[in-house]
């Protein structure tokens, strides 16, 4: 059997070696990722200088997986999960280099900028800001759902309480639980990829609602359970890896809103989910936001299988261009519970 222990160690391992594998690959289309570097990427590189990560050495992480770190170093730290914790950690991580505002999100960059210069952040002069309903809360929800321990209701609060300090509509929220909810179930022992699916399903469903209840802005846009159940009609048809990743870009999308890249990541599960490393390597070279896609994918693989689903390089590959202890990391998780 595999533990929580070591499925919070893979959760951690699978998502970080996702934004930092699909930091080089990002704003590319598939055939363009195979274009650029002869074929699909299957290892760390160094960022081009014409993509977000630029400057990253190779196996260097981006905002996806860093602001994940800080929040649960954050609430390890505090043994607190917080709305004022996560503010903490946002500022805390816009100051530790100069490099991470720069790689922020937009949702996320307008709320610390606000913060610093202790500003309000102005009200849109529309009915709706609609671009706020970006990946921003899903994309570091993986790591931070291992708070959980697998107690579902208890992850979907984390994404709650930490999505609502910088994303706070019923878009981006219901991703956000979609994520926490497939990862909680995803670390309890003997589940299987089916029974991951279906609770990120019922996670963006039950988020959905449950952000609204919690005073949420309803957001124009596609439900995120509507699309993840699309992304699952698509990885039903029998086909090819690549034509599974090109039918998720075409139909669903694979880009910065919510709707798009948490959607495509489930679609990527649900067709290649039982062989974990195709699986992964799909989410880097499928196009677009592949950092953020790949960083979900990895997480919620990682969490489902174990570290031993990665080369074991990976690891120590990681820890050493992040100045990271994933061991420590895990200790601290489960320490705060």
């Amino acid at each position: 059997m595999i533990t929580p222990k070591q499925k919070i160690l893979g959760c951690l391992i699978g998502a970080a070696a996702g934004d930092a594998m699909g930091a080089a690959t990002e704003t590319r289309t598939r055939t363009q990722i195979i274009a650029y570097f002869g074929g699909p990427v299957q290892t760390f590189l160094a960022a081009p200088d014409d993509v977000f990560a630029k400057g990253n050495i190779a196996g260097q992480v981006t905002d996806d997986f860093s602001l994940a770190y800080e929040t649960i170093v954050a609430m390890i730290k505090t043994k607190t999960i917080s709305e004022q914790v996560v503010i903490d950690s946002l500022i805390e991580w816009s100051k530790e280099s100069k490099n991470n505002m720069r790689l922020a999100g937009p949702t996320t960059r307008a709320f610390i900028e606000a913060k610093i210069k202790h500003l309000e952040i102005p009200p849109s002069p529309y009915a709706n800001d609609n671009a706020k309903a970006t990946n921003g809360a899903a994309m570091k929800m993986a790591p931070i759902a291992c708070f959980s321990i697998g107690d579902l209701d208890k992850a979907m609060d984390i994404a709650l309480t930490v999505g609502q300090v910088t994303h706070n509509n019923q878009l981006a929220l219901s991703a956000a639980c979609a994520i926490a909810a497939a990862t909680a179930t995803a670390i309890q022992p003997f589940r299987t990829l089916e029974d991951v699916l279906q609770a990120g399903l019922k996670g963006a469903t039950s988020g959905h609602q449950m952000a609204l209840d919690r005073g949420a802005a309803e957001l124009a846009g596609s439900r995120i359970d509507r699309r993840i159940e699309l992304a699952y009609d698509i990885a039903s048809r029998q086909q090819s890896a690549t034509d599974l990743m090109d039918d998720l870009n075409d139909y669903v999308g694979t880009g910065l809103m919510a709707h798009e890249a948490v959607p495509a990541a489930f679609g990527l599960l649900k067709g290649l989910g039982h062989s974990p490393l195709e699986c992964f390597y799909a989410a880097v070279n499928i196009g677009n936001d592949t950092d953020t896609v790949a960083t979900m994918v990895g997480g919620m693989l990682g969490a489902l299988y174990g570290p031993d689903i990665f080369p074991v390089e990976w690891k120590q590959l990681l820890e050493a261009a992040n100045n990271y202890d994933f061991d420590a990391l895990v200790e601290g998780i489960l320490g705060s519970t």
